[in-house]
């Protein structure tokens, strides 16, 4: 529930750093740890919602969602920057340039709490009543933020097992803050007090962690390196900010325009199955460097058998874990999260529908060929898009305009994507994406949807039956449907086989 603990570990950043453990292992200990992550923080959403009211939950998620949102805006690239300054700089100057780091992360966290100061007065107006609440996370703050890089520098010298366990550790005690006092029930108040405690755990392990790894004394940094450093992260952090606050900015406008009980619903369901994205990155980060190869020796046609090979693989994977979704959202939202948030499956379908286009890393194509600044534009042209839409289809739809809202500027940065590498590698844009291909999975992983709809309307058990044999059933239909018209191949099989088994690093 706090995004800002989910530090997100780039493999490019990775792959600069290769160790004595081997990349594959490495990445494999920080999957581990994400997947923990994500598991810890949707059972303290399990939790929270089977005990708070929903107008205690709706407080409680607004206040996580502004806290949040200042850890976003403060990193500012800062923490992604180890990776390229601790291959540059001295060794002996690493613990410098990580204090550094960590001190112009304390300075941001000053600037940060005015945000938090504001909106103390602005909550109230939108039916949030903070009761002073803006000041423990701004400690929170000061606490937590100078110490968000903690992770990436473990990594950076080779101790991914240490940053897994602080990620996981630091988790673990963020859902005993959540979770204890509302089970000893407390108001929200104390569930926010109770968050210093988790922070206070994750500053006094950082701190163990950086001095049980950078002992003695520091040496100097070259003059002027905050400076570089800035001007280095800066740019980054603004492309980051930008897509972090756009999954965020339809909460915003449900919280100030519709009830408190509603943005308690609407939190729910407003996000995307975590694994599914991951799948497209996974994939890219190993055809990263063959991208790079094939665009700087002028092999176009290479590059793009690559590219849709790569999007034909991750679709018999993605399309159908989207569709199957999309069938058993009312059950699985009523599972995880209890029958009164049952009007949660509304946003959750329409936020599922952007999972459509998640069979590719764009970004990493985008790098490959240098068109950076795309993703920057795209950032913008999303965040842009999606507050323009937001607030006239809320007034209109309701709970479902956000989300759609979300999903219409998705499609269009989308579009201007494939527009940016049609034009930069001076092809159609029938040949920029393998729009064929991708239709006939997404028509095999449709209807096998269909038997599986007319049986659960005659069909009616607990939430949790349907759920199972929904899924078990959608799932044996489409792999028999997707071999019987070769959408999946024998060689597709071993692929699935090598992902789930964690081999895919290695083929």
């Amino acid at each position: 529930m706090l995004e800002c603990v989910s530090v997100v570990i780039l493999p490019s950043a990775m792959a600069e750093n290769p160790s004595k453990t081997g990349l594959s292992r490495k990445a494999g200990i920080i999957v581990f740890s994400r997947a923990v992550m994500v598991l810890v923080q949707m059972a303290s959403m399990m939790v929270l919602t089977r005990i708070l009211t929903k107008e205690d939950f709706g407080l409680l998620t607004f206040l996580l969602l502004l806290y949040s949102s200042v850890i976003t805006l403060a990193q500012l690239g800062l923490p992604e920057s180890v990776f390229y300054f601790f291959e540059r700089v001295p060794k002996e100057s690493r613990k410098s340039f990580a204090l550094l780091t960590g001190r112009t992360l304390f300075y941001f966290a000053a600037a940060a709490s005015l945000i938090l100061i504001a909106f103390n007065f602005i909550a109230p107006l939108w039916g949030f009543e903070m009761n002073g609440l803006a000041f423990p996370l701004i400690l929170l703050v000061f606490l937590e933020l100078p110490m968000v890089p903690m992770p990436n520098i473990l990594i950076a010298i080779d101790r991914a097992k240490q940053a897994a366990w602080l990620n996981i550790a630091a988790s673990s005690i963020q859902f005993a803050a959540l979770t204890v006092p509302a089970l000893l029930q407390q108001p929200v108040g104390t569930i926010v007090w109770a968050l210093l405690g988790y922070g206070l755990f994750r500053c006094g392990l950082s701190a163990f962690l950086f001095l049980k790894n950078f002992p003695g004394k520091a040496a100097p940094l070259p003059e002027g390196m905050m400076r570089e450093q800035l001007r280095y992260s800066v740019p980054l952090g603004i492309a980051q900010i930008l897509w972090g606050l756009n999954r965020q900015i339809d909460k915003y406008v449900v919280a100030a325009f519709l009830p408190v009980t509603v943005y308690a619903v609407y939190v729910v369901g407003s996000w995307e199955i975590p694994i599914v994205p991951t799948i497209a990155y996974s994939v890219a980060s190993v055809m990263m460097p063959s991208f790079v190869g094939y665009f700087l020796n002028d092999e176009k046609d290479q590059l793009l058998s690559l590219w849709f090979r790569a999007i034909e693989k991750v679709a018999i994977v993605v399309l159908p874990l989207t569709i199957l979704f999309l069938l058993v959202a009312e059950e699985f939202i009523v599972v995880l999260f209890s029958e009164a948030y049952i009007d949660a499956a509304l946003p959750f379908r329409i936020y599922t529908l952007i999972l459509l286009h998640r069979v590719a890393a764009y970004s990493s194509l985008l790098k490959a060929i240098g068109e950076t600044r795309t993703i920057t534009y795209s950032a913008i042209l999303l965040i842009v898009t999606n507050f323009i839409l937001s607030i006239p289809l809320v007034m209109v739809m309701g709970i479902a305009g956000p989300p759609t809202a979300t999903l219409l500027a998705n499609v269009v940065s989308w579009l201007y994507v494939l527009t940016r590498i049609k034009d930069r590698l001076g092809i159609s844009f029938r040949e920029v994406f393998p729009f064929r291909s991708y239709a006939r999975t997404l028509a095999v992983a449709g209807l096998s949807a269909v038997p599986v709809y007319f049986i659960a309307s005659i069909l009616h058990s607990s939430y949790a039956i349907t759920l199972t044999w929904k899924a078990v059933m959608y799932l044996a239909i489409y792999a028999g449907m997707a071999t019987l018209v070769r959408v999946v191949q024998g060689e597709d099989w071993r692929y699935l086989l090598s992902f789930f088994t964690m081999k895919s690093a290695k083929n």
